[in-house]
């Protein structure tokens, strides 16, 4: 039986731990024309989700790692069919963490003070203690896993017999000249 929790969809924004009046960590669910809250905590909404979508926290840790090599707070696809990736501002494991939605982040800056302001697709804005830097390769990461996994699904669907048929090309600047040269490929040697 699957507890009822919170959904993910295409308007979540962000979870956001809190602490309530007994002490207990709890999240605050950003949604892009809503407010909701939820007894569990981020990471344990995050995993729950994984999990009713098939996955969990440490399977979509492991495909993440497969696609993007070793890294550290890794991205996850939360639901791959709409292609949301999440990922945390910090490590998953301390209770501050919050957990992003990639497709809601609008812009980001750097702050005065070593933290970072995110502004969402739909004007919220929520600052952060993670130095600009280091929340700018996250963002990376996930634009990464993005991009792979965008790449895979799209490109696995052209048939290999399509694909040997693709015009290949080798395009190369000389610092010397105004112009591209390019030269198509075949297998084993450039033509010009």
């Amino acid at each position: 039986m699957v507890d009822e929790i919170y959904t993910v969809n295409e308007n979540t924004m962000a979870f956001i731990p809190f602490y309530d009046g007994e002490g207990k960590i709890k999240t605050n669910i950003l949604e892009v024309e809503d407010f909701k809250d939820s007894q569990l905590t981020p990471i344990e909404l995050v995993d729950r989700n994984l999990r009713f979508f098939g996955s969990s926290l440490k399977g979509a840790s492991e495909g993440t790692r497969y696609v993007l090599g070793e890294v550290n707070m890794y991205p996850v696809i939360m639901n791959l069919k709409h292609q949301l990736v999440w990922f945390p501002t910090i490590s998953p494991k301390k209770n501050d963490c919050v957990w992003l939605a990639l497709n809601h982040i609008k812009s980001y800056k750097k702050n005065k003070n070593q933290s970072t302001e995110i502004l969402f697709t739909n004007g919220s804005s929520l600052t952060i203690e993670v130095r600009f830097s280091s929340f700018d390769r996250r963002i990376n990461r996930a634009c990464a896993l993005k991009f792979r996994l965008d790449y895979r699904s799209k490109f696995m669907l052209i048939p290999p017999s399509v694909q040997k048929n693709f015009l290949k090309y080798s395009i190369i600047k000389d610092d010397n000249d105004i112009n591209y040269q390019i030269h198509t490929k075949n297998e084993d040697s450039l033509d010009n």
